[in-house]
């Protein structure tokens, strides 16, 4: 196939070259009613907001140019097949947990610290969690990857698991070869799917991690839009064999989709697809010097350091640059002041402050350094981290109860110290390191109810548990 070429977005093109004249949705009649003040920014992008109409093909019946956009997309990712999501990452969770879940297969192996939408599919599915914790980073602070001993021992255990989930790379771009996980897996017919959300450019190849899709796995999940041209919401499904019933999956993708899907967002993604396709070894190794050129002059920064993880085998992605303080101030101080001075970060958290660099060689990344070193000026710099870290002990693999026995059930808020031997309807999440110490249906134990005490008595920081800071935790009204 002729990897130049974008079928959806000509498509779109073509019709709005025809002066159309709409009695169809969406009401905005390619932008001919909408409010003055913003037609000048959304007017290009309204021109190709269309509806599945002659020509223009449908994405959950594709036979045209959506069925040849994705037939590109797949041959550039090497999947046997390749659908676009406009509903993100998220969409595509949901659908690939809930095809490989039934009756009779419940349980599911997945890494604790996996995306909320990994953890709403597994409650949607009815799932059985088998839940294996993650490494911890020393360097970067924040959790990593699953070893692959512990799926191992895992699915010796659980030999009638459904589905391994991995989460791979991390939000901070780290990143392990599947390959081992994956054959384990397989020679005791358990699917690998994984949530490579973070890595839709790894197709551009070296010196990017390498693709779980290239180790394996059954069905792989990237959102296009983190690190590529295309818009947000914007996301690959990837089916890489038939481990994984491809009917139930249609079927849960049109579930989990929106019926009016956006066409701006599908053209997009036919785009982005092109842009990887396009990019050489060359273009690779000069944005990987302009990378490297801003993180030696951010390391540069007195009360900063860039920091990547030092554990074995794995490989951190170029795009992803962690900015660690060194000084008195936590991530999130050093964020608002990027913010002052008009530099917007993805994230941060107590220890660091999280760039994604582009997919391109721009020429302003030094700029921008230069910028970020004016709003990390004088920063008070002390040898001790601006916050103390309270590790949480995590069982190295823990079961849930089944979230089809909870659908109905009702919740209740419990004084923490009564808690112990209820089950958890929110989820307990301190950061750092960002993984839950407590999950939707896990027993609460006296070592949760102590960690939770400790974490409260620190002022940690943790997302989840919505009346902690009432003395309360939410639980399952169980007899």
């Amino acid at each position: 196939m002729d990897q130049a070429k974008t079928p959806l977005y000509d498509a779109l093109a073509r019709h709005w070259a025809r002066r159309p004249v709409s009695f169809h949705v969406p009401g905005h009649k390619y932008g001919a009613l909408f409010p003055p003040q913003a037609t000048e920014f959304f007017a290009p992008l309204l021109a190709l907001d269309a509806t599945e109409i002659g020509g223009l093909d449908d994405l959950h019946h594709p036979e045209s140019v959506i069925a040849e956009a994705q037939s590109l997309a797949a041959e550039l990712y090497g999947a046997a097949k390749t659908f676009f999501l406009v509903n993100g990452s998220t969409a595509g969770n949901l659908a690939m947990i809930a095809a490989v879940c039934d009756k009779n297969k419940q349980k599911v192996i997945v890494q604790r610290n996996c995306h909320k939408s990994v953890m709403h599919a597994l409650q949607i599915a009815g799932a059985a969690p088998v839940l294996l914790s993650p490494e911890f980073d020393s360097d970067v602070r924040v959790a990593s990857h699953v070893r692959a001993e512990a799926v191992k021992e895992a699915l010796e255990l659980h030999r009638d698991a459904a589905a391994v989930v991995l989460t791979n790379p991390n939000y901070y771009g780290m990143s392990i070869d599947v390959t081992d996980i994956v054959r384990f897996a397989h020679e005791r017919g358990v699917p690998v799917l994984v949530d490579e959300a973070h890595g839709a450019h790894f197709a551009a190849g070296p010196p990017f991690p390498q693709s779980a899709l290239a180790c394996g796995a059954d069905v792989v999940i990237q959102s296009a839009h983190k690190t590529l041209p295309a818009m947000t919401m914007g996301a690959f499904l990837h089916v890489n064999s038939e481990r994984v019933d491809l009917e139930r999956l249609k079927y849960f993708l049109q579930l989990f989709q929106s019926s009016s899907p956006s066409y701006p967002i599908m053209a997009s993604l036919d785009l982005a697809r092109r842009y990887v396709a396009q990019l050489t070894a060359d273009d690779v190794a000069a944005i990987v010097a302009e990378i490297d050129g801003f993180k030696t002059a951010l390391d540069r920064i007195s009360g900063v350091a860039v920091v990547s993880s030092r554990q074995p085998g794995v490989q951190t992605d170029p795009l992803k640059v962690t900015v660690q303080t060194r000084s008195s101030l936590t991530g999130y101080e050093l964020q608002r002041r990027l913010e002052e001075e008009g530099v917007f970060a993805e994230l941060a958290d107590p220890s660091n402050v999280l760039l994604i660099c582009p997919l391109a060689a721009t020429g302003r990344l030094m700029e921008a350094a230069e910028k970020i070193k004016w709003a990390w000026r004088d920063l008070p710099v002390e040898e001790t981290p601006p916050f103390d870290f309270i590790p949480c002990v995590h069982p190295p693999m823990s079961t849930v109860v089944p979230y089809d026995e909870l659908r109905h059930v009702r919740t209740k808020a419990v004084a923490i110290e009564e808690a112990e031997g209820c089950i958890a309807a929110e989820t307990v999440i301190p950061y750092p390191p960002g993984v839950p110490l407590v999950w939707v249906g896990e027993r609460i134990d006296g070592r949760h109810i102590e960690q939770i005490r400790r974490l409260l008595g620190h002022r940690a920081h943790i997302q989840g548990g919505s009346r902690l800071r009432h003395g309360q935790l939410v639980v399952y009204e169980l007899e």
